[in-house]
């Protein structure tokens, strides 16, 4: 929604479920809700996610029912959010801001099967590498 607000200017942009009275919801419910469900997540060849993971579809733990209206993805796009990733039915699985040092954002939970496999994810070992580095903050952010 923050990103709505900011880039495309959408003041009353809110979340359907957190902001059933918003302007608009930019997250709205899933058709079929994806709680505890795994499925394919393909990243985008030249992403940073695709840098991290590879580009070769992998699966994704998902426990959530709302997602990004697939109406807002080109125009985030346009306003320079990069849809690095998709699944099956094409929508979004992971947004990020090249500009940033290190911003992804992702509707699989990267962090789930940790516990189980003793390993942590490549997006999450990622993300703890770019914070290790301690790459300066912009004033303001």
């Amino acid at each position: 929604m923050a990103l709505a607000r900011a880039r495309l200017g959408l003041a009353g942009a809110g979340h359907a479920e957190s902001d059933p009275d918003a302007g608009q919801h930019v997250i709205v419910a899933l058709q079929c809700a994806l709680y505890g469900e795994r499925r394919t997540v393909t990243p985008v060849p030249g992403t940073r996610l695709a840098s991290i993971c590879g580009e070769t579809p992998f699966e994704g733990f998902h426990y959530c029912g709302y997602g990004l209206d697939v109406h807002f993805a080109s125009k985030l796009q346009d306003a320079g959010v990069v849809i690095s990733a998709h699944a099956a039915d094409a929508s979004p699985e992971a947004l990020e801001l090249a500009e940033y040092p290190f911003f992804l954002a992702t509707a699989f939970q990267p962090q789930v099967g940790s516990s189980q496999s003793g390993e942590l994810h490549p997006v999450l070992s990622a993300w703890l590498r770019a914070a290790a580095a301690g790459r300066p903050v912009r004033p303001g952010r």
